[in-house]
């Protein structure tokens, strides 16, 4: 804790943010004092540590001065120790019973380790009680729920011991569950996991030995007396499922080095989990995994089955917008995947992690395809590929996948073997050389084979193949049929053009041209007849007796030099969520949060419902303090503040001189269609004032649950930048801070690479846009409502950069300042890997949102929170202003900061070494924790022209359903590495087959809905119209939607081989529907039938 280690040049930028911030709060408490909004000061306090933001967080369980002990302790301790000291030290504190001590104790330990930016400590615990067991004993009754998923496995499991600790502090029993309550959770576990996700599902011995013996009871047969619901308590699974099960290794780690007693089951837990049968145990995730395809969505392709040939080709590296989970691919390969791929899109992976945003990196190997010509070719350039996407027939090769070292040690997947890539080369070369030759990168084959044999390096990666996916039984029959029917003109192999020779080339990735009746092996002739062992001539060279079944060491026997594999790993993938960036809205989507009841008919208008004059809603009671009139709003018509009183009750409100006081203080006189609500679900139902609705109308934006105006949009990592690529000059570039390169050069062209700073973002130009229109109702706001002078004075985006925004996480409490310095083209916003991991969050296809900061302050208040379990979740809270690297999510200490990595790394890749082995020799962030080196200094190892090359929006989100699918099932035949019918059987299984039933059920079950106000009713009312309004009623759930896959399945499951068994379940869920719209015991004759 305390002050980071900083340069001078950081400091200053540090300092620079933080005057900005202090400057737009004063003019954020100067409007409050206007007494418009429920408080009169900014409800948002500003922390710089995670001491501070712990203490803000929990300030209403007394917790006064524990910011100041955890800055001391965290000197000597690290987090989850520190939890635990600090969370000792709180239970033994004055409380006014034993409950509140624990209860302030485990959300303390508990805020700690969640870095206080989460709702987990205020909402995930839902309470805490000391209950009783059989023989008397007193035991801790934790109540968790469902928010406590955002805490994490790690959190969730600490929290249990940290609950068992401070037990001990008070002097309290351990929890003795009964059998029945074990049962319970048998029961109970397998039944969450139906509804919502779990990360591991225990057995039942599992949970009998973990609950068994667990100290604090988490409060999960029937109606039993110490379970207070029959309901399934989610966030109680979490915390068995998730965390106390699968972060068992964790706990034992504390309970050893605390010397913990109780705790031997965790002991017991784990080495059963060791003793199973080896056939049980995975496979290190060195084998095929099916995980990331098994739930594949309708319209969304399969770029590859799993570890197939034709696959993406793992290689190792970072680009300076990947990491953090974040992936690269070749700009070319997303083209020619029909654009589906854009910047930003989501991908779900085979290894090493789940999922990651895709980013683009033209210095890897693009794409193989067969053209509609027949000619085999590389796409080495998007341009390329946009021109030839409509006549690629057959995508052979994918092209790489660049994955940061930093993935595998993050996932804690074994290293697998990468490619033989340019950078591996090029030290090997190094090595023999000294210097590396001009031109090397590119050399021709006839070089390249001299330069192997010379010096008894592998084959350069430019003319390798792809031998590996061939037995050596095969490459003997193609080394025989080169050697009778091939010829050489002009430099280049010339085989015929019959279907197998040109497979096997396809196979090996030695593109080609067809001339006639032949094909022309293009740059890979000198390499593919040395690595089979034929002369120029075409006299084969003796073969050797194999002396394995390897082909590589097969072709390196026959060539005299070692060849490596081209793609040692394929990398199975799918298109996952599409990347995103728009306006974050309610549904439907409000300007104001002022009430109207039904009055505003279905589209909720205020102007509307101002036309009875006076309507009846439930808002808040506040009583003036200047005048002590009883009113709703917090302004009152003397001026004065109101204060809420008693909680909200349902009045009359005049409505319509409300409104005509609120349009001549905006001087709007013919205003927009204004949205309002029809009821506000805060605990004190305080609205806001009219005046903000009008305004937000009049600049077309729209308001959140918390009073704020907020842009969606997915998280990209970014370490550096070009002003050329974020749209600036090198002028305003110098003008927010860049003054040097990363080589420490003079900034003069807009071509230069800049290291971002780490609060520093570059937003989606559509976000620019946006936030312009927001900064204009910013200003009318101070201006009209407030009587302050405007502050934005925003045209276009450029007049934005510089100006700060809260940035924040929809499972966060706590919003992370940051700075506009750019705009791009993709629709993602790219920020430093600190501030994404400030948020815990990573790029994996999440997307956060950003607030202009006087509209966060001036407008966010708790007043307007769903008064709901979960209500506090997405909402600024509190905000970090400055980000201390060692307080983030512990993901971004992964990332790897180097410019080249060590051959041992791609050495030890080949032996499937785990990633901690190597790590010693990988300068990664974590290394850097505490030196000036923490914020600034890092390095990437591949170069990529644009950070936004490549489609700017996916095809996903062009035409109608039956589009997507078609133009998915099109691509799934073009793909080599894709079975079309395993992705339409897994198509229907778990996308169309589910939707059908569960349409068929809900139409069985389904409301009624108001034509006119929107009231809905599980039963119709007996008079036939809406009780609320008189209005028509009509469906929710209609026969459209109930049927609107199922053409679509019969279509697919006849085009394309899929077994019976799923055809018949089609027939039999077609009967079905059938059977529900059809009367059956009517039917339509004609007088012919008769006779």
């Amino acid at each position: 804790m305390g002050t980071p280690v900083v340069s001078e040049e950081v400091r200053a930028y540090f300092a620079g943010l933080l005057k900005q911030v202090q400057d737009t709060y004063a003019i954020a408490r100067a409007a409050r004092t206007r007494g418009f909004d429920p408080e009169l000061d900014v409800e948002i306090p500003l922390t710089d540590d995670l001491a501070s933001r712990v203490e803000r967080l929990l300030e209403n369980y007394e917790v006064d001065g524990v910011a100041r002990r955890i800055r001391e302790l965290s000197k000597t301790h690290d987090r989850e120790e520190l939890a635990i000291l600090v969370a000792k030290e709180m239970a033994v504190r004055p409380a006014t019973s034993k409950e509140k001590a624990v209860e302030r104790a485990v959300r303390v330990g508990l805020a700690i380790l969640t870095e206080g930016i989460l709702v987990a400590p205020l909402e995930g615990l839902a309470g805490v009680k000391i209950k009783r067991n059989r023989d008397g004993s007193s035991y801790v009754d934790l109540s968790y729920a469902g928010p406590i998923r955002s805490a994490g496995g790690t959190g969730q499991a600490l929290s249990v011991l940290i609950a068992d600790i401070v037990r001990r502090e008070l002097g309290l029993g351990r929890y003795l569950p009964t059998r029945e309550e074990v049962e319970r959770f048998k029961e109970e576990i397998p039944l969450y996991r139906q509804a919502q996700h779990l990360q591991y599902t225990p057995s039942d011995e599992e949970i009998s030995l973990i609950v068994s013996t667990e100290d604090a009871e988490i409060s999960g047969h029937r109606d039993l007396p110490r379970i207070e619901t029959n309901r399934i308590r989610g966030g109680a699974c979490l915390v068995i499922a998730d965390g106390m099960c699968l972060k068992a290794p964790k706990i034992q780690k504390h309970v050893k080095k605390l010397r913990i007693d109780g705790w031997e089951f965790i002991d017991e837990y784990l080495a059963q989990k060791e003793s199973r049968p080896e056939e049980m145990k995975d496979e290190l995730g060195v084998e095929p995994s099916e995980v990331f395809i098994q739930n594949i969505v309708a319209g969304r392709p399969v770029l590859c089955h799993p570890s197939r040939p034709g696959g993406l080709r793992l290689r190792y590296g970072r680009t300076r917008a990947t990491g953090l989970a974040a992936l690269a691919l070749h700009p070319a390969t997303m083209h020619i995947l029909d654009d589906f791929i854009a910047v930003g899109t989501q991908i779900k992976t085979e290894r090493p992690g789940k999922a990651g945003a895709v980013t683009p990196c033209d210095r890897i190997e693009g794409p193989l395809v067969v053209l509609d010509s027949g000619d085999f070719i590389e796409v080495t350039d998007a341009e390329t590929a946009k021109r030839l996407t409509p006549r690629v027939r057959v995508i052979a090769d994918l092209g790489e996948i660049l994955v940061p070292f930093g993935e595998f040690l993050e996932n804690n997947h074994v290293l697998m073997p990468g490619a033989f890539s340019l950078e591996w080369y090029a030290a090997l070369l190094r090595a023999k050389l000294g210097e590396l030759p001009d031109g090397w990168e590119d050399v021709d084959g006839p070089q390249a084979v001299a330069w192997s044999r010379d010096f008894g390096i592998p084959l350069h990666p430019r003319h390798n193949l792809f031998f590996h996916d061939f037995t050596v039984e095969e490459l003997t029959r193609l080394r025989e049929l080169i050697a009778a029917q091939g010829r050489i003109e002009d430099g280049h192999l010339v085989v015929p053009g019959d279907e197998e020779p040109r497979e096997w080339l396809v196979r090996l990735g030695a593109t080609y041209r067809v001339q006639g009746d032949h094909v022309v092996v293009d740059r890979h002739t000198a390499a593919l007849l040395a690595a089979l062992g034929i002369e120029p001539g075409l006299a084969m060279r003796l073969a050797p007796a194999p002396t394995s079944t390897d082909p590589l060491t097969f072709v390196s026997e026959l060539a005299g030099f070692p060849v490596k594999a081209r793609g040692p790993t394929r990398i199975g993938a799918r298109m996952a969520r599409p990347e995103k960036s728009a306006p974050r809205k309610m549904q439907p989507a409000p300007h104001s949060l002022f009430p109207i009841g039904h009055e505003g008919g279905a589209q909720r208008l205020l102007l509307d419902a101002a036309v009875k004059e006076t309507i009846e809603v439930e808002v808040g009671l506040r009583i003036c303090a200047s005048c002590g009139k009883r009113w709703f709003l917090p302004k009152c018509s003397c001026g004065g503040h109101t204060v809420s009183r008693n909680g909200p009750t349902r009045q009359r409100i005049p409505l319509a001189d409300v409104l005509r006081t609120a349009l001549d203080r905006t001087g709007e006189s013919k205003p927009a269609d204004i949205k309002a609500v029809q009821g506000m679900i805060s605990r004190t139902k305080t609205p806001e004032p009219i005046e903000k609705g009008i305004l937000r109308a009049k600049h077309d934006v729209y308001v959140f649950k918390d009073g704020t105006t907020r842009f969606d949009m997915t998280n990209l990592p970014l370490t550096h930048f070009t002003p050329e690529e974020v749209g600036i000059s090198v002028e305003t570039t110098r003008r927010l801070g860049y003054t040097r390169d990363r080589n420490g050069r003079p900034l003069e062209q807009k071509d230069q690479t800049v290291e971002l700073r780490p609060q520093d973002i570059v937003v989606a130009r559509s976000c620019g846009e946006y936030l312009v229109r927001v900064a204009g109702f910013i200003d009318d706001l101070l201006e009209r409502l407030y009587g302050l002078g405007r502050f934005y004075e925003a045209k276009s985006p450029e007049d934005l950069l510089g100006h700060l925004v809260v940035t924040l996480a929809p499972h966060t409490s706590g919003g992370v300042l940051a700075r506009i310095v750019g705009f791009t083209d993709a629709n993602a916003c790219f920020a430093h890997p600190y501030l994404i991991a400030a948020r815990r969050r990573n790029c994996d296809g999440d997307e956060d949102s950003v607030i202009l900061l006087l509209d966060c302050l001036v407008n966010f208040s708790r007043a307007f929170l769903p008064d709901k379990r979960g209500g506090l979740m997405d909402a600024p809270l509190v905000l970090t202003t400055r980000i201390d690297p060692n307080e983030i999510d512990k993901e971004a200490h992964n990332l790897d900061v180097m410019p080249v990595y060590p051959t041992s790394l791609y050495e030890a890749a080949e032996r499937f070494v785990h990633p901690k082995e190597i790590e010693p020799q990988i300068d990664t962030v974590s290394k850097r924790i505490g030196s000036v080196l923490q914020y600034e200094g890092f390095v990437y190892t591949h170069e990529t022209s644009d950070v936004a090359q490549g489609p700017l929006a996916s095809a996903y989100g062009e035409g109608s359903m039956a589009e997507k699918i078609d133009k998915q099932l099109e691509l799934a035949l073009r793909i080599r590495a894709v079975d079309p019918n395993d992705v339409v059987a897994r198509i229907v299984v778990h996308h169309f087959l589910p939707d059908l039933i569960g349409n068929l059920k809900a139409f069985s079950s389904q409301q009624v809905r108001c034509t006119k106000c929107g009231e809905k009713y599980r039963r119709i009312p007996l008079r036939g119209k809406c009780l609320a309004c008189g209005g028509n009623l009509t469906l929710t759930v209609h026969e459209s939607s109930v049927k609107k896959y199922l053409e679509i399945s019969k279509r697919i499951s006849q085009q394309f081989e899929v077994s019976n068994y799923l055809r018949q379940r089609i027939d039999l869920i077609e009967d079905a529907i059938t059977s529900l719209f059809t009367n059956d015991k009517t039917q339509d004759l004609k007088l012919d039938d008769f006779f």
